[in-house]
């Protein structure tokens, strides 16, 4: 395997770092499906959130590929989650400002996305 098949150039070191955050935010996400918070809230929410963990999964495979669906598809999956968590009662402002700034990214490297 030489250097550049391991490394790609081309990928802002940021949509790496979504990534990797990405998949320890859908860690995190499981653990709040099975906790007694989402069983208290109703059982729709837990479904709910097990189907957004799996298309978050699917949508950061996207993003390290680069694929500009993936980061339409995030973004509307994070501002989705804000929504269900006012439904939920459970929204603050320090929820927003972590997915409101991989939105503002995502967008940023949009044109680098094919």
């Amino acid at each position: 395997m030489t250097e550049t098949t391991r490394w790609n150039p081309d990928k802002p070191f940021i949509i790496t770092a979504i990534c990797v955050i990405g998949l320890i935010n859908a860690v995190q996400m499981l653990n709040l499906i099975l906790s007694p918070m989402a069983k208290q809230a109703g059982a729709v929410y837990p479904i709910y959130f097990s189907g957004s963990v799996a298309i978050s999964l699917i949508c950061l495979i996207g993003l390290w590929l680069l694929k500009r669906w993936a980061a339409l598809l995030y973004s509307a999956v994070l501002i989705i989650n804000q929504l269900v968590l006012v439904a939920m009662g459970y929204w603050e402002l320090t929820a927003a400002i972590i997915p409101a700034a991989i939105i503002l990214l995502l967008f940023k490297h949009l044109d680098k996305m094919a």
